[in-house]
């Protein structure tokens, strides 16, 4: 059944109530996402910003939503030109990897009736490889089900919402891309609450396979080294480097804590384990390679 998302005026010219942007690197995974938002999509723009271009055949099947090819952008760089483009009221974020629930618009607006910034949860989908599940936990095991409601710095950009005209206000933190570690803080310091709330959920499909997901720990990792190190002292940021090997060992510790204490997918966290910390472990190089990088510059 098809749910109509209301717009913000009457008229046929009037902007959208929702712009949703996906950023897509990996165009296999796009039609099961775009097949969740089609019966829910009435009164939305849907904006999929690829750094790998899907085919012709994807673009006709979806005809209703609009394709921006970048190639070789990063999903943060993605994320940025496709707010950049859009024209709703909220913008909603998500990546091709992701399928919405059935009531994921309906409930962005109702949730952003009450707050300007809202992360939901992040589920695994079906028939996830063991490739996938080592994927989820070191993303989304923080996002996962179950959760209390609560004001959450760490959002995740891969389901999020926000006003429009919050980002806005914001414009120069995206320059780079939407990047969570340095969007959200300054939205926090702003006194905007980050509302994290189970209600809102999506669910992570199959990935693109190893090798895509090490090298995007490869690029974002020496990313998030840089966006920490330019604010960091050369002693701040030689500790980051030699601190780097114990990274994997801790972020790993954190992934099974969270995974027992909620209770879910227990044995597939302990069978996902190697590549759960392989994936840590190329995140921590990763880092590290990012805050030598900028030890060096000064």
């Amino acid at each position: 059944m098809s749910s109509s998302i209301p717009s913000s005026t009457s008229s046929s010219s009037a902007e959208p109530a929702v712009s949703v942007v996906i950023g897509s690197n990996a165009p296999r995974a796009l039609d099961v996402c775009l097949a969740a938002l089609e019966p829910q999509r009435d009164g939305a723009e849907v904006l999929v910003c690829e750094g790998e271009p899907s085919d012709d055949g994807l673009r006709s099947r979806f005809p209703w939503a609009t394709f921006v090819a970048s190639p070789g952008a990063l999903v943060p760089e993605l994320w940025r030109d496709g707010i950049e483009r859009s024209k709703g009221r909220i913008v909603a974020l998500t990546i091709a990897q992701m399928v919405p629930a059935e009531d994921w618009l309906e409930n962005v607006v109702r949730t952003q009736q009450e707050h300007d910034a809202v992360g939901g949860a992040i589920d695994p989908g079906e028939g996830l490889r063991l490739v996938d599940w080592a994927e989820y936990f070191c993303r989304y095991s923080r996002d996962m089900r179950p959760f209390s409601a609560s004001d959450d710095e760490e959002l995740a950009g891969d389901n999020v919402a926000f006003k429009r005209d919050l980002l806005e206000r914001h414009r120069e933190h995206l320059k780079t891309g939407y990047w969570e570690p340095v969007l959200h803080p300054v939205l926090r310091r702003d006194g905007v609450v980050l509302w994290h709330t189970p209600e809102l959920v999506v669910r992570q499909g199959r990935s693109a396979g190893f090798a895509a997901f090490a090298r995007q720990r490869l690029e974002h990792g020496r990313r998030y080294g840089h966006q920490r190190g330019e604010h960091f002292s050369r002693a701040r940021n030689l500790i980051g480097v030699i601190a780097a090997p114990l990274v994997p060992l801790l972020m790993t510790v954190r992934v099974l804590r969270r995974v027992w204490a909620k209770r879910r997918f227990r044995r597939q966290a302990v069978v996902a384990l190697p590549l759960i910390f392989a994936f840590n472990a190329v995140w921590a190089y990763a880092e590290g390679r990012g805050h030598l990088d900028m030890l060096l510059r000064r």
